[in-house]
C-alpha cells in the first residue's frame, strides 16, 4: 500500500525560486563566455575564497573560473572598443589626458565589477536571511513552550516562515521525512554552525533551543528558551551599534567624495583651460562626473555589504488587484485613481517640461537658424534648467507611481502587527478570566474601536453569528474569512497559534497568548532600538542628499558664471589698453557655456541624490524596493527645489 505524505508537495513548492532578471543575464553570459572563449581561463585558475564561498552560498549553476572568463572577456572587449573610439576621436578633437586615463581605467573597473557581483549578491542575501532569524527563533520558542517537540516546532515554522534559513529548515525536515537523516538535533546543530559563522548569537540561540528539548523541568525549559531569544536580539543590537560607530569615516568619505570633490574639480578645470590646457570640454566634465557616480555606487555597496542583519522587511504579495498592470503607473488625483503606461507617461512629462530648454540648446547650435533670435532671448531666461526639472519630475512620478499604493499597504500591515501585541495580551487576559473565545473576540471588537485589530475582531464575531461557523473558519476561510484580505504573515501566524492552542484547553490558550504577546513585544522594542541607533547617523546623510548636495551644486554653477564674466571683463579691459587677444592666451574663452555646465551638474546632482538616498534606504530598511522608491519620490523634489532656489538666490545676491 502506497503511503501518501501531503506535506511533500508543500516542501517541493518551497524550492521553486524565481531568480532576478539581472542574475539570469549574468549566469547566461557567464556560460556563453566559458563555452566560446575557454582559453581565457583554465578550470584551476586561482580565485579568491570569497568568490568560491559566495557562489556556493548562492547555489548558482556556474563555476568560479567561468566568472573569471566573463570578466576577462569584458575587459578585453571594452579595451578594444575604447581604443578604437579614442583613435577616431583624434581626427576631430585634440588628445585629452582625462579621456585617455578614464579609457585605461574603465576595462579594469568592469572586470572588477563582474567578479564582485556574486560577492555583493551573497552578502545582501545573507543579511536578508539573517534578518528573518529573530522571527524564526521566536516562532520556534513559542511552539516549544506549548509542546516540547522539536520536529513539530520546525515543521510549524517551515510552513509559516520565509527566507533562506526557513528554506534550509524545510530541507532538514525533507531529509528526515524521506529517511535520509534521523537525528534532527544533529541536523539543526549543523545549521547552527553554518549560520554561526555570520552571526555567533544565532548559533548560541539554536544550541540553547536544542538543549531545551531535553530539559524535563518546565520552568527551566522556558527559561532556556527565553535566554535563546534574548541572546539573538542582544547580539543584533550590539552589532548594529558597532556598525554605526564604524560608519562615520566611510560615510564621511563617501559624501565628501560624491558631493564636494567632483564639483570642486568642475570649478578648477576651466581655470586649467585659461592657462592654455584644453581640459574643460563638456564631454570631459560628463566623463569625470560619470566616473564619480560609478565610484560612489561601488563604494556604497562595499559599505552596505558589511551591514549586520536587522529585522526583515514587510513582504507584500507579488500580485494583487490593487496593483496596476505590468509596465503601468498608478497615480492618484484627489480621490480618483488611474493607470498610465510608465515609460510613455514619464517620457511625455520630461519632454513637455524640458521643451523650452531643448529649444534653447538648439538655438545655440550655429547652423540651426529656424529659431528666431527674439524667441532665443526669451528662452535664455529658462535655458537648461527646465531639462533638469523635467528629468527630476519624471523620476519622481515614476518612483511615486510604482510605490505609493504598496507603501500604504505596507504601513497598514506594520500598524496591524503593532496593534496585535496589545490585542493578543487582551485576548489572553479575557480567556484567562474564564471567558469564552467568542465572548472575548466580541469584547475586543468593542473595546478597540478605530484600530485595524479591533475591526478584524468585530468582523470575525459578525461572521461567527451570521454564518454559525467555527472560529477557525471565521478567521481563515479562503472564501469569507476575516483575514482573507490581510497580508501580514506574522498576524496570520498569531491567529493560527491562537486557534491551535484552543484545542489544548483554555488555560493552555491563555498562557500561549501571553507568551506570544511578550515575545513579539520584545521583538518590537528591539526593532525600535535599532531604528533609534541608526537614526542619528542617517538623518545627516538624508539631509546631505536632499539639501546640501543640491545647494553646493547651485553655488558652483553661479561661481563659475562669475569667473567667466570676470575674465571676460578683464580681457576687454586689457584690450582697451592696447593688448591684443593673441597675446592673452591665458585668458582664452572656455569651451563651454554656463548653461551647459548647469545641465551637466544638475543631472549629476539628481543622480547623486538618488545614489545617496539609495545608500540611506538600504542602511535603514535593508533591501526594500518599496521604501527605496518612496524615499526617492519624497526627496528628489526637495533636491530640485533647493537646487533651483540656490541658483536663483546666489545669482541675485552675487549679481551673476
Amino acid at each position: 500500500m502506497e503511503t501518501k505524505i501531503p506535506e511533500l508537495e508543500d516542501y517541493e513548492k518551497s524550492f521553486i525560486t524565481k531568480d532576478k532578471p539581472l542574475r539570469e543575464y549574468y549566469l547566461s553570459i557567464c556560460k556563453w563566455c566559458s563555452n566560446r572563449f575557454p582559453k581565457l581561463a583554465s578550470r584551476d585558475v586561482k580565485v579568491s575564497e570569497e568568490l568560491k564561498n559566495s557562489l556556493k552560498f548562492l547555489k548558482w549553476n556556474i563555476e568560479p573560473y567561468e566568472v573569471i572568463i566573463f570578466s576577462r572577456f569584458v575587459m578585453v572587449l571594452s579595451a578594444i572598443i575604447l581604443a578604437l573610439l579614442n583613435i577616431i576621436a583624434l581626427f576631430y578633437f585634440p588628445p585629452s589626458i582625462i579621456i585617455l586615463a578614464v579609457s585605461a581605467i574603465i576595462p579594469l573597473v568592469l572586470a572588477h565589477a563582474i567578479t564582485e557581483f556574486p560577492k555583493t549578491e551573497a552578502n545582501f542575501e545573507r543579511i536578508d536571511a539573517l534578518g528573518h532569524a529573530p522571527t524564526i527563533l521566536t516562532q520556534i520558542v513559542i511552539y516549544l513552550k506549548q509542546n516540547p517537540n522539536l520536529e513539530r516546532a520546525l515543521h510549524f515554522v517551515s510552513k509559516h516562515s520565509e527566507g533562506r534559513i526557513a528554506d534550509e529548515i524545510k530541507n532538514v525536515l525533507w531529509k528526515c521525512l524521506m529517511g535520509h537523516k534521523i537525528n534532527i538535533k544533529k541536523e539543526l546543530g549543523e545549521l547552527a554552525q553554518k549560520w554561526g559563522e555570520y552571526l555567533t548569537e544565532l548559533k548560541r540561540s539554536l544550541y540553547l533551543i536544542i538543549a531545551s528539548v531535553s530539559e524535563r523541568n518546565e520552568i527551566k525549559r522556558n527559561q532556556t528558551l527565553d535566554r535563546a531569544i534574548d541572546i539573538s536580539l542582544e547580539g543584533i543590537v550590539n552589532k548594529i551599534k558597532e556598525y554605526t560607530n564604524q560608519l562615520y569615516l566611510p560615510t564621511l568619505f563617501l559624501f565628501s567624495f560624491g558631493t564636494v570633490l567632483p564639483l570642486v574639480i568642475i570649478s578648477l578645470l576651466p581655470i586649467f583651460s585659461f592657462l592654455g590646457g584644453e581640459f574643460s570640454s563638456p564631454f570631459q566634465m560628463f566623463v569625470i562626473l560619470t566616473v564619480s557616480l560609478v565610484a560612489i555606487y561601488f563604494y556604497s555597496n562595499k559599505i552596505l555589504a558589511k551591514r549586520p542583519p536587522s529585522f526583515s522587511t514587510v513582504k507584500l504579495p507579488e500580485k494583487l488587484d490593487i496593483y496596476p498592470k505590468p509596465g503601468y503607473l498608478k497615480l492618484k488625483l484627489g480621490k480618483k485613481e488611474f493607470e498610465v503606461p510608465a515609460f510613455t507617461y514619464c517620457l511625455l512629462i520630461f519632454l513637455v517640461i524640458s521643451f523650452p530648454g531643448i529649444l534653447y540648446l538648439l538655438s545655440e547650435i550655429p547652423f540651426i537658424t529656424f529659431i528666431p533670435n527674439t524667441f532665443s532671448d526669451i528662452l535664455k531666461g529658462f535655458n537648461t534648467l527646465t531639462i533638469i526639472w523635467g528629468f527630476g519630475i519624471a523620476m519622481t512620478v515614476y518612483t511615486y507611481g510604482t510605490s505609493w499604493y504598496k507603501k500604504k499597504l505596507r504601513d497598514e500591515i506594520e500598524e496591524l502587527e503593532k496593534e496585535a501585541i496589545d490585542g493578543t495580551y487582551q485576548l489572553a487576559s479575557r480567556i484567562n478570566e474564564g471567558r469564552s473565545p467568542e465572548d472575548t473576540i466580541k469584547h475586543i471588537g468593542e473595546t478597540m474601536p478605530g484600530t485595524e485589530f479591533g475591526n478584524l475582531m468585530k468582523k470575525t464575531y459578525k461572521l461567527l453569528r451570521s454564518r454559525h461557523t467555527t472560529i477557525e473558519n471565521a478567521f481563515l476561510n479562503n472564501d469569507y474569512g476575516s483575514l482573507k484580505n490581510v497580508y501580514s504573515k506574522n498576524f496570520k501566524l498569531i491567529i493560527r497559534i491562537f486557534i491551535t492552542s484552543l484545542k489544548r484547553g483554555i488555560s493552555n490558550c491563555a498562557q500561549t497568548l501571553f507568551t506570544i504577546s511578550n515575545h513579539y513585544d520584545q521583538l518590537n522594542k528591539t526593532e525600535e532600538k535599532l531604528k533609534t541607533t541608526l537614526k542619528n547617523a542617517l538623518s545627516m546623510m538624508r539631509t546631505t542628499a536632499s539639501i546640501f548636495a543640491p545647494m553646493i551644486t547651485g553655488l558652483v554653477i553661479t561661481l563659475q558664471q562669475l569667473i567667466q564674466d570676470g575674465l571676460k571683463g578683464a580681457k576687454e579691459g586689457l584690450g582697451n589698453l592696447g593688448y591684443q587677444y593673441i597675446d592673452l592666451s591665458f585668458l582664452s574663452t572656455p569651451s563651454f557655456s554656463v548653461e551647459v555646465l548647469q545641465l551637466i551638474a544638475g543631472i549629476y546632482m539628481l543622480l547623486l541624490a538618488y545614489l545617496l538616498i539609495r545608500y540611506v534606504s538600504l542602511l535603514e530598511y535593508g533591501k526594500d524596493e518599496i521604501m527605496l522608491k518612496y524615499e526617492v519620490a519624497k526627496n528628489i523634489p526637495i533636491a530640485l527645489f533647493i537646487f533651483t532656489f540656490t541658483l536663483i538666490m546666489s545669482r541675485f545676491v552675487l549679481g551673476a
